[in-house]
């Protein structure tokens, strides 16, 4: 009786269902993407707690800015996200306009890695319902791809880069732009529970090119709990001057 008793417990130790799960990576707070899925069966929410931007004659402060992560998959995961509120304000009238933004919905592939170990890229298309009102929403229908590539230089050091296509509506004219980003990032794991994000980013719509520098650090409160804050500053007169946000993200 022992021995059966002790044959059911390597059982279950042994089956599937009590594996360990991977790594929790989470998209915050990072510029660019990865290709880094959550496995099937579980989601994780990640939600800006503030997010200030700032730019030469306007200020917008968005709240809740959330996206739901589903793993469909074992490289695949279904992504939608949504900003419930935004206030823009002009300066230096000082108009406030409160709005909700739109609903981005699309899905991350990963083709190699989806623990985002080593050498991991994939594809992320998605498209933009246009539910919300400018100037926090877009204002139309949009669409975009990313193709995300990420590699372990060291056991601490990650390089990351992110070129995306989209095809976007115009904020002062009607139709439809090309917008061309390139995100180029390199992760730095300063301790077991944090790690630091320095990135440059590149972006051109329409003859006009906007270059940002991001800095952000997460920390990981536990398995499935981060917490984050970040920064970006603005290269040049095209581009807004200065952005703060912070965050968290939950795996469940």
């Amino acid at each position: 009786m022992n021995r059966l008793a002790m044959a059911m417990v390597g059982m279950a130790l042994l089956a599937p269902g009590v594996a360990h799960a991977r790594d929790y990576c989470p998209t915050r707070p990072s510029l660019g993407q990865s290709a880094c899925t959550i496995e099937p069966g579980r989601f994780a929410l990640e939600t800006a707690l503030s997010d200030w931007e700032r730019s030469s004659d306007s200020d917008t402060v968005l709240f809740g800015d959330t996206l739901l992560r589903l793993g469909l998959t074992d490289a695949t995961e279904l992504q939608v996200e949504w900003t419930p509120l935004g206030i823009a304000r002009d300066r230096p009238g000082g108009q406030n306009d409160a709005r909700t933004g739109d609903v981005q919905i699309g899905t991350r592939i990963a083709l190699r890695n989806p623990d985002g170990k080593g050498l991991s890229y994939g594809v992320q298309p998605s498209i933009v319902v246009p539910v919300g009102r400018t100037p926090i929403g877009q204002g139309g229908w949009g669409a975009a791809m990313v193709a995300p590539v990420s590699y372990d230089l060291s056991d601490t050091i990650n390089l990351q880069f992110s070129p995306e296509l989209a095809w976007m509506p115009r904020e002062d004219r009607g139709g439809n732009a090309v917008v061309a980003t390139g995100t180029l990032g390199l992760g730095f794991l300063l301790s077991k529970a944090c790690q630091l994000t320095s990135e440059l980013q590149w972006q051109r719509a329409d003859h006009a090119a906007e270059h940002r520098l991001a800095l952000a650090v997460a920390w990981q409160v536990s398995d499935d709990f981060f917490i984050d804050a970040g920064g970006v500053a603005g290269l040049d007169d095209h581009t807004p001057g200065l952005r703060l946000y912070s965050g968290l993200s939950r795996r469940f």
